[in-house]
């Protein structure tokens, strides 16, 4: 009875040992990039501080305002613009309308 009980102890522990033994012999040399994105609040265009309206009229000429989000803290504003001609362009700027580059 001894037996019936030892032979599959002793497999099982044959097929776990083994196992982890292959699994070691794995390596990845893959890098992974993470990119953390900022979080913007959406935001009314209205509420926009006067020197961005200002900003925008002035090297936008003839754009308008389709969307606009700010991050948490204020700091930089992003503006979706139409163009004149129907074009969608992305911009980013700080709270006195100086235009930052991503």
């Amino acid at each position: 009875m001894k037996n019936l009980f030892v032979l599959p102890v002793v497999a099982l522990g044959l097929l776990f040992g083994t196992q982890s033994i292959n699994a070691n012999e794995i390596s990845f040399d893959e890098t992974v990039e993470v990119t953390v994105q900022e979080k913007y609040i959406e935001l009314a265009v209205e509420n926009l501080p006067q020197p961005i309206l200002d900003a925008v009229a002035k090297d936008f000429k003839g754009a308008t305002i389709s969307k606009a989000a700010a991050k948490e803290d204020a700091s930089e504003f992003k503006l979706e613009l139409t163009k004149e001609d129907g074009e969608t362009v992305e911009v980013h700027c700080d709270a006195e309308g100086n235009w930052v580059s991503h």
